[in-house]
């Protein structure tokens, strides 16, 4: 039984695999998961100090209110790639018709790049989704363990930042240059980020 469906999975991978090939998604793939994610990081990073340097900001409040960014994150990432990508699939068709003089919206290659579009919209907007709502992670724990509520804002901007710097690990790796070096540089964004809302704070609060 787990062969057999450890042969389905590895068939259906095969198959995505090949309709990103042919669909020339991949790129897009990757591009949307990198920006999207980097996108929900910070997001949930702002979200998270500027509840923390707010007096008397509510717990829970927070909470619904990083969901609630986290979720509208999602359908603006899948919606908005999805729209994206299917009119740049449907000028690469009507380019393969016009120079094939046939249509081609039902065959290997209109398949493929309606699947490509698919995947490509469902990974940049779970990416963001689920990278942004393990940011707000310590703060839903503490909604539980109140002892841990004064250090919410702390652990969540820490992870932020190790989450920016792993993300830009794995940039560097695909971009094939120094892996610590892009690491760094994506983390420095957190605290850049950190910085502005902090002195917003300090001029504004």
């Amino acid at each position: 039984m787990f062969r057999k469906l450890a042969e389905i999975l590895a068939g259906v991978k095969s198959n995505l695999r090949r309709s990103l090939e042919i669909s020339e998604k991949q790129v897009a793939v990757r591009r949307y998961f990198f920006s999207n994610s980097f996108d929900g990081v910070l997001a949930m990073m702002g979200l998270s100090l500027g509840a923390a340097i707010v007096p008397g900001a509510n717990i829970s409040t927070v909470v619904f209110a990083g969901v609630g960014t986290a979720i509208a994150m999602l359908v603006s990432g899948v919606s908005g790639i999805y729209l994206t990508e299917s009119a740049e699939t449907r000028r690469m068709i009507r380019e393969i018709e016009e120079s094939m003089l046939r249509d081609v919206s039902d065959t290997v290659i209109g398949r493929a790049g309606a699947v490509g579009t698919l995947i490509a919209s469902v990974v940049g907007g779970l990416s963001n989704f689920l990278l942004s709502m393990t940011v707000l992670l310590p703060y839903i724990i503490s909604l539980h363990f109140v002892e841990l509520q004064p250090m919410a804002p702390m652990l969540s901007t820490a992870e932020g930042l190790v989450i920016l710097f792993l993300l830009g690990m794995f940039l560097g790796k695909f971009s094939r240059i120094n892996v610590v070096k892009t690491g760094l540089r994506m983390a420095g964004l957190g605290v850049v980020t950190a910085t502005l809302i902090l002195l917003v704070e300090l001029f504004f609060g």
